[in-house]
């Protein structure tokens, strides 16, 4: 059985993990929004591209984890793009992608035989050098790592843009009943038309653990 767990932050981007703390539970998955000062997790950002194998004692719980990114364009009531108009009337606005950079990543503190990769461009700090992504596109595996780790509710954490706080996922697998959950946080990039300050497309993150083996 698959758990899937949707999170609708508002507002730019670069100001997504500012407000105030958000909070969700289900059965399997919880998300939250902590300050980034915690150093009690592994940074898989120090490492994209690339595999990363990290030895010592012996874990009893294995994982996959994975990140996808998509660009859903937001729709007006009678069927028009909001980006059409977006672009008449707002110079700022591409009118082709939207662009990720600046995403960190960081797993359970105790995370061993970590192995696997993920994109450069989406972890670059600075955006002209980021992850540009067609608009109603998904990219599925941008990061996907398998670890180990003696947590039976493992904790992921991740932040875009260099945000100042992270966004915590908490996968709770203690009840059995499934070995896959996922969460969706979508964000709200704005920009002016003649109607408003309207938000024009819904840039998703998707955090997904899969629980591979148990002790």
């Amino acid at each position: 059985m698959k758990t899937t767990s949707t999170i609708l932050i508002c507002g730019s981007l670069a100001a997504a993990f500012a407000a105030d703390e958000h909070k969700m539970q289900t059965n399997n998955l919880r998300g939250a929004v902590q300050a980034a000062t915690s150093d009690e997790f592994y940074n898989l950002d120090s490492h994209p591209e690339h595999y990363v194998v990290s030895s010592g004692g012996d874990s009893s719980y294995t994982y996959q984890f994975r990140m996808d990114l998509s660009s859903p364009l937001n729709m007006y009531d009678e069927g028009q793009a909001i980006i059409d108009e977006c672009i008449t009337f707002d110079s700022g606005v591409s009118p082709t992608n939207y662009t990720w950079y600046g995403i960190s990543i960081q797993l359970p503190e105790d995370a061993k035989s970590i192995e696997g990769s993920w994109q450069n461009s989406p972890a670059q700090p600075l955006k002209k050098d980021g992850y540009k992504q067609l608009y109603n596109d998904t990219a599925e595996g941008v990061a996907k790592y398998n670890f180990t780790t003696s947590a039976d509710r493992p904790v992921i954490r991740a932040r875009v843009n260099n945000a100042l706080f992270w966004h915590s996922f908490v996968f709770d697998f203690t009840d059995g009943s499934s070995n896959y959950a996922e969460q969706k946080v979508h964000y709200s990039e704005k920009c002016i038309t003649s109607r408003t300050y309207t938000s024009f497309v819904s840039p998703t993150l998707t955090v997904s653990l899969e629980r591979l083996s148990v002790p």
